[in-house]
């Protein structure tokens, strides 16, 4: 079954600091922008496809400048032959900030020269057999690419295109089957190449192997513990980045809302812990997470760091529509009805080629009511450069400090007003910290909107903002204040 939607929507902003600059340097502008888009959904018993695009013409009639920005997202799985041959594929283009050290905005209507295009490809063949009841085995390649360019409208980001890259992923995995019930186990084996387009760049190398089991003690509790070995060759100071890895640990499930899971261990950068809870009720949805990853842009690009609104919303759906497709639809319409943003405040993944051990801490938690929605998201995460010392090219924030702080958090009020008629209300603070030179960027931010639903397919909004970021470094603090209205029309 294909559904295929046309969509338009244009925008007119009135800003009074189009470029974010500091006290006295200020510049206003009306800022047009006109979006045509489709989405396409696909569901079948052998093809699953969801994307959406959208080409973003946008003019700043004052201080000049603009063009299309592209922006894209969309999956999709194929199976070539039946229970053994498949095909995975994903794809994004977003624009995102480049640089916690500039002007942070989450709008292209900002001319802040801190913005890139960051587009993402990834496609993973892979074969999946069961061996009898005893054991299940997989084995993929995946080959992606990742890609940056300055923003339309916008000057050039210095540094933003050494990050592109190139990936390929070898994952063997083989697992226990359904005919083990108390004690489940794996063994896995991957090796990743990260191929930087800059020959001065070296590529990054990393392989893994590890087994690990699972033993029920109760049909609600369980321990956990993994075995296993990786090595690296990106260049490190200090120490090698390979080694023996273990962890142990525990996840109870008392109910099928609640579960908890927890695990403390040490790979070669250090002693390691995870902490992963979450509980809902028929009206609230709650969530905490601990994690430790070692990881690249290149990785983030493929898999990136948000806290989704249509996440929160399908949580808090499950409890009345579990049919999933159904779901989403609800909640893709629930969205748009509302003007609800695409999501909350998130840590900034910066630009760079150094390898990074990052620690983050997220806490959650939403409420949804006949005429009310509360959504809250809180932050901390700590990123540091696993090649401190090394020079490299397209350190990116590293190069002013090799690691990086960030915490804040966001909350998002809707109220419906009347059954055509929402409001939206958030507010958002966010700190960026660099030890290394004492730097601290405070950056507040409050919206207000008002969304009319016209029509069953044709809306409109009001909005207004207002964002304020303070700096300790002396010219790197500014104030915007901004007005848009909009309509939007889906075919």
């Amino acid at each position: 079954k294909w559904e295929i939607h046309p969509t338009v929507s244009s925008d007119v902003t009135y800003t009074d600091n189009v470029s974010l600059a500091r006290s006295g340097l200020e510049r206003s502008d009306w800022v047009t922008q006109v979006t045509p888009g489709v989405s396409i959904n696909a569901a079948g018993a052998g093809l699953k496809v969801n994307a959406t695009y959208g080409a973003q013409f946008l003019h700043r009639n004052e201080t000049g400048g603009g063009g299309i920005n592209h922006q894209f997202s969309g999956s999709g799985n194929a199976e070539i032959v039946k229970q053994l041959f498949f095909i995975d594929a994903s794809g994004s283009v977003t624009q995102q900030n480049v640089s916690l050290l500039a002007p942070q905005t989450d709008s292209n209507v900002n001319n802040t020269g801190n913005r890139a295009t960051v587009s993402s490809f990834l496609v993973s063949p892979y074969l999946r057999h069961s061996f009898g009841q005893d054991a299940q085995g997989e084995a993929r390649f995946s080959y992606s690419t990742v890609t940056t360019s300055s923003v339309a409208g916008g000057s050039a980001v210095t540094g933003a295109s050494a990050v592109n890259s190139q990936n390929n992923r070898i994952d063997l995995r083989l697992n226990s089957g359904p005919a083990f019930k108390l004690y489940t186990w794996n063994v896995a084996y991957s090796r990743n190449t990260v191929d930087y387009s800059q020959a001065q760049q070296p590529d990054v190398t990393t392989e893994t192997i590890s087994a690990g089991g699972r033993r029920l003690i109760t049909s609600q509790f369980g321990l956990t513990s993994t075995v296993g070995y990786e090595k690296s060759n990106y260049s490190a100071v200090g120490r090698s980045p390979s080694g023996a890895s273990w962890n142990a640990g525990a996840d109870w499930t008392p109910t099928p809302r609640t579960r908890l899971a927890a695990t403390a261990g040490r790979r070669y950068f250090g002693s390691t812990k995870s902490m992963d809870f979450s509980h809902r009720t028929r009206l609230t949805t709650w969530g905490a997470n601990y994690s430790e990853s070692v990881t690249t842009t290149h990785g983030q690009a493929l898999v990136p760091s948000s806290a989704s609104t249509a996440g929160y919303l399908d949580s808090l759906f499950l409890s009345r529509i579990p049919d999933p497709a159904v779901r989403e639809a609800a909640v893709q319409s629930f969205i748009s009805q509302n003007g609800l943003p695409a999501e909350l405040r998130v840590p900034v993944n910066f630009l760079t080629t150094q390898t990074t051990l990052v620690k983050r801490m997220n806490a959650s938690f939403g409420i949804n009511g006949v005429r009310n929605t509360v959504l809250t998201n809180l932050f901390t995460q700590t990123s540091e450069s696993l090649a401190a010392g090394v020079p490299v090219t397209g350190a990116g924030d590293f190069a002013s400090s090799s690691t990086v702080k960030q915490n804040g958090g966001s909350v998002l009020w809707n109220w419906r007003i009347a059954t055509h008629v929402s409001s939206n209300a958030s507010a958002s603070y966010t700190r960026s910290e660099f030890p290394s030179t004492g730097q601290k960027n405070d950056i507040q931010s409050v919206r207000l909107g008002l969304t009319q639903q016209f029509q069953p397919r044709l809306s409109g909004s009001l909005n207004y903002r207002s964002q304020h970021t303070r700096s300790n470094l002396a010219g790197s603090s500014f104030d915007e204040n901004a007005i848009s209205a909009a309509l939007s029309l889906r075919y």
